[in-house]
């Protein structure tokens, strides 16, 4: 099931009008030398939510489903707070994105030659194939930050902006049950349920192989939580945390007909007979700050 994303956008845009229009009438009657300018800062954050890489299928894979997973985020930041409503912010940090990806049926055949040279047809058949996708980004966030103080210590915020992303961790391991049959057509014959001649029936079979990722990915960050000063210069902030792809991550050069698995003990990544692969990632994320600039 994918994400509610529209739903999601939509809520968060509503929220900012109604931020928008709240900070107009506070801002009129808050007298302005008594807004605290919070300044610099350094901070920390840790996160944990559920991910989901979709595989948008091609003919030959047309029946993939995308699931959920667990995943995780940590990041290291340094940021300005121009005053108490507006900031802005980077660093460095670390998300995992893993996902499921499942296809109930796959079939296929093609044309190729057997250890004496003789060409004949090649049939493969699978089912329940099932491929988990682990993929772990370096991130660099920029994020703009608008704040609204609801007292001297709490506050309402909203986060937006843009992840530039390396993926280092890019690892799958799959499995499903195949059969292979041959067919030989100067002789009429097709050979099957051998399997010491590589035409065996509903073989188990099991891989592990490197995802092709593109060198660099861009995602879209929301965010919306509170803020809480648990001393004068600390602050902890929990909120609500979603991030999506901004376009295809998958480096894979789409081919004319995709093999998922042309032998035994052998099977290709499903998001290499993917159009396009992308990430959402739905979760809470907690921060930590510490404010280098005394107000």
């Amino acid at each position: 099931m994918r994400f509610t994303s529209t739903v999601l956008r939509q809520l968060l845009f509503t929220t900012f009008l109604m931020f928008g229009s709240y900070l107009e009438t506070f801002s009129q009657e808050t007298d302005s030398s008594k807004v605290k300018r919070p300044g610099l800062f350094v901070g920390l954050t840790l996160g944990t939510f559920q991910s989901q890489v979709n595989n948008e299928g091609i003919l030959s894979v047309s029946d993939i489903h995308s699931g959920k997973k667990n995943s995780f985020m940590g990041t290291l930041e340094i940021g300005y707070f121009f005053s108490d409503y507006i900031g802005l912010s980077s660093g460095f940090g670390f998300i995992s994105a893993n996902g499921q990806v499942t296809l109930n049926s796959y079939q296929n055949k093609f044309n190729t030659t057997d250890s004496e040279n003789e060409t004949y047809e090649r049939q493969v058949l699978g089912t329940n194939m099932k491929e988990v996708q682990n993929i772990g980004f370096l991130s660099v966030p920029i994020i703009l930050h608008i704040r609204l103080p609801l007292n001297k210590k709490t506050g309402f915020f909203m986060q937006t902006g843009i992840d530039v992303s390396v993926p280092l961790i890019k690892n799958y391991h799959s499995s499903g049950t195949f059969t292979y049959k041959g067919y030989y057509p100067a002789y009429n014959v097709l050979l099957e349920n051998l399997p010491a001649y590589g035409f065996p029936n509903n073989a188990s079979i099991v891989t592990d192989g490197k995802l092709e990722l593109k060198p660099l990915c861009f995602d879209a960050i929301a965010a919306a939580g509170f803020d809480f000063f648990i001393r004068k210069n600390m602050q902890i902030a929990i909120a609500a945390y979603y991030n999506q792809s901004l376009s295809n991550i998958s480096a894979y050069t789409l081919p004319e007909k995709f093999q998922l698995s042309t032998d035994v003990n052998q099977m290709n990544s499903l998001m290499g007979g993917s159009s396009k692969a992308t990430v959402q990632s739905m979760g809470l994320k907690i921060t930590l700050r510490y404010f280098l600039t005394k107000y």
